[in-house]
């Protein structure tokens, strides 16, 4: 079973963002989860994120267009995404995959890389994506 195509465009943060906010104006249950998928290890202040974004029964991925190396502008859009998941009762979560599987995830999402994202996340504390905290 393969996903759909991943919202949004890749390196394209405001874009993206609001590809993001478009899909999720359709009403959904206060629960699911937002897993941030990355392929940098310990180095969030370059890295680039995409998205696994779960509620319900939607199951989405979300183009890589988010943190600092797209700039300012992606560092913004990745602050209202996770400000927008811990408004809505999301889970948030991290996910660091191989180059390659991050790549493929986030470009021609499949359920099996999908379900190896789920796996290899962890918890992850919001504040380290808000403004005002000092540390992104």
């Amino acid at each position: 079973m393969n996903l759909p195509d991943p919202l949004g465009m890749p390196g394209a943060p405001r874009e993206t963002w609001a590809a993001v906010q478009a899909h999720v104006q359709t009403p959904a249950p206060r629960s699911g989860q937002l897993i941030l998928v990355t392929d940098w290890q310990g180095e969030r202040q370059r890295a680039a994120y995409g998205a696994l974004l779960e509620r319900g029964a939607d199951r989405v991925v979300v183009a890589r267009a988010f943190g600092p190396h797209f700039g300012p502008a992606g560092v913004s859009a990745l602050a209202e995404l996770v400000a927008w998941a811990v408004g809505a009762g999301l889970t948030l979560r991290e996910a660091v995959l191989p180059p390659p599987d991050a790549a493929q995830l986030l470009s021609e999402p499949d359920a099996a890389l999908a379900a190896r994202a789920v796996a290899a996340s962890s918890p992850l504390d919001p504040g380290v994506f808000l403004p005002g905290t000092g540390r992104l």
